[in-house]
Parts: structure tokens; C-alpha cells; sequence
């Protein structure tokens, strides 16, 4: 039996191995609490290695590495973040002990680490389409290191507990729903200036205004402020369309609440992510639109006027791929897998 210590605050990292606990024992593996001291190896969460809020990319890279200086034993990085970059993570990771590092999400191309992007997130593009000059960032050496960066089987996707009700009883009053949130408020990433929030503002600022000059019906946030639950649940689910913009990564549980209420996905295309399970199929489980959203209303206008042909197709598309993907022990066939790969089983 392998014993296995996580250790993380992240709670989109730690939790998928929380509910997999029983199948992963199954399998050999057995998940011990961080206070315990018999273990063989452990899974340190990424808010343990580096703080983007410390001041600097260096300094997180100093605090990180003195953190990890003081685990006894072999170790694994585990990124959980939602986005593919690996600002942050890969400068502790290369320079650490570490056996190997997992993230939720790579690019499926790796041959674009090696260009700078807005805080390495590929979908903002460069700083200098913002007309802000040297803000990008890309992993230094990354071929060098890539080899030893492997998908953790785990995913934001994963993580909420599921119910599906009867769709077909929830009336439809909305075209669509935009209630998600902008402006996201001061937010800061290591230098990236003026801050990473002016990005994620930017890069989203196209929806908004392409909505307010449409005739669709829409559901939204009063100025990007956030809703009691039970109020924004009411509001998306009276929507034919669920709008999901990309934000600060590209996955979100909001892309499956769009199947749990009968609503049709429309998001950024996310052809260049690899993340296991996938539940995204282009035409299939969503509606893709391009990241700079100048087909968005063309897509928006085809699923409305289309609703009732359409729904039925692109929600039980995604449910049926999510409870295929994302099966009892999808998680721990994933962890036996990849741990038999690096001899650790």
C-alpha cells in the first residue's frame, strides 16, 4: 500500500482525491492526513509554493523553495490552479526536488510554452495587443523540464457534488445569461502590471458590449456584483444560453451547471487545452466561439432561434460525457496509471 500525504489549502486540488478515497485504496493507494507521519510520499498544493501576492516572481520562488526544503521524503508539485499557466509554479518546480509536477490543465500544444504570453495565459494574447509593452511571460528552459510535467487527472470539472433534475419543467424567460462577473475587482500577479484584473477585464469587456448592443434578453450582473446562490442559480436557469467566458483559466463549474438546468454552453473555444476528463467537444457538448469573441452574437443568435431543435442535443451531449468521463474511478484508474509510469506502484 502507498501511502500518500497531501499537503494543500486548495480545495479544487485536494477535494477530487477527497471523494476518490475509497476507489484510490483499491487501487493501493491510500490518501493519510497531513499531520500524519507515516507516509511514503506527498502532494504539495500550489498555495504552499508560491504566493503571487508577496511582491515578486522571484521572491514567491525563494519562499517556495524554503517550504519545500523542510518536507521529509519524496515529494510531487501539484498545480491546481485553473489555467495552463505555470507562472509561479514552474520556477519552484525546476529548481526543486520534486519528482515531478501535475497540473489540471496544459497547453495541448507545448511548443507554445516556449512563447511569452499575459501571465502565460495563451487566450489573453500579448500585453502589447493591450498596449502595454513587456509584461508576458513564458517558463524559461521549459523543454528541459516538460518531461517531468504531467496532467493531474483532476480538474475544477470534478470537483462540485452533481444532482440532475428534470430540465425539460424549467421555463426559459432569458435569452441568455452573462452573470458572471466584471469588473473583477484590484487583483495582483507577482509584476504583471498595471494588475492581472485589467486583463481578465479586457479580455471579457467585448461581451458585455457586444450584449448591450443586441436585442437579446439578458440576465446579468448589476456591475459585476456577485449574487446570493440561490439568486444566481434562479437567474441561469431561466436562460436558453449560458455564456462562460474564459477568466483567469478557461474551466469553470459554470459549464456544467449549464446541463444541470437544460441551458446550451456557449464559450471560448478550447481546442488548445489538454486537461483529463474532457468534457468539451467543439459543436458537440458547447458552442465554441473565437477568444476574441467576434462571432459570439452569430453564436448566441444560432442557439436561440434554434433552442428547442438544439437543447435537447447539446445538454444530454454533456451530461452523458460527464458521467461517462468522470465515473467512480476515474481518478484513481488515472493516479494507478501514472504512478506505475514513474515507478511509484
Amino acid at each position: 500500500m502507498l501511502k500518500v500525504r497531501i499537503l494543500t489549502n486548495d480545495f479544487h486540488t485536494f477535494h477530487p482525491y477527497v471523494k476518490s478515497f475509497h476507489q484510490l485504496y483499491e487501487k493501493g493507494i491510500q490518501i493519510v492526513q497531513p499531520t500524519d507521519k507515516d507516509y511514503d510520499i506527498t502532494l504539495v498544493g500550489h498555495s504552499l509554493f508560491q504566493d503571487k501576492k508577496i511582491g515578486s516572481l522571484q521572491k514567491s520562488t525563494e519562499m517556495g523553495l524554503d517550504y519545500l526544503s523542510k518536507i521529509e521524503g519524496p515529494y510531487i508539485l501539484v498545480d491546481g490552479q485553473d489555467s495552463h499557466s505555470m507562472i509561479g509554479s514552474f520556477e519552484v518546480f525546476k529548481e526543486s526536488d520534486a519528482l515531478f509536477m501535475l497540473k489540471h490543465s496544459l497547453l495541448k500544444d507545448r511548443n507554445l510554452y516556449n512563447e511569452p504570453w499575459v501571465g502565460g495565459r495563451y487566450y489573453w494574447g500579448k500585453s502589447e495587443d493591450y498596449g502595454i509593452v513587456e509584461q508576458n511571460y513564458k517558463p524559461d528552459n521549459f523543454d528541459d523540464y516538460s518531461n517531468r510535467i504531467h496532467l493531474s487527472g483532476t480538474n475544477w470539472i470534478g470537483v462540485p457534488e452533481l444532482q440532475w433534475p428534470d430540465y425539460t419543467k424549467i421555463e426559459k424567460f432569458f435569452d441568455v445569461s452573462a452573470m458572471f462577473q466584471h469588473p473583477h475587482p484590484e487583483c495582483h500577479e507577482f509584476e504583471i502590471q498595471p494588475s492581472q484584473d485589467f486583463y481578465y477585464n479586457e479580455h471579457r469587456q467585448p461581451v458585455l458590449d457586444m450584449l448591450k448592443c443586441s436585442d437579446f434578453m439578458v440576465a446579468k450582473l448589476y456591475k459585476g456584483r456577485r449574487v446570493p446562490s440561490d439568486k444566481y442559480f434562479k437567474y441561469i436557469q431561466l436562460s436558453k444560453v449560458i455564456l462562460a467566458p474564459f477568466g483567469y483559466g478557461e474551466m469553470a463549474p459554470r459549464d456544467l451547471e449549464s446541463a444541470q438546468i437544460g441551458s446550451i454552453l456557449i464559450k471560448p473555444d478550447m481546442s488548445h487545452v489538454d486537461t483529463y476528463p474532457n468534457i468539451y467537444v467543439e459543436d458537440e457538448t458547447y458552442i465554441p466561439c473565437k477568444h476574441d469573441y467576434s462571432d459570439l452574437e452569430e453564436k448566441i443568435e444560432y442557439a436561440v432561434e434554434n433552442f428547442e431543435e438544439l437543447q435537447h442535443k447539446f445538454v444530454n451531449n454533456l451530461k452523458n460525457r460527464y458521467i461517462e468521463q468522470y465515473h467512480p474511478y476515474y481518478l484513481a484508474d488515472y493516479t494507478e496509471k501514472l504512478f506505475k509510469e514513474q515507478n511509484l506502484l
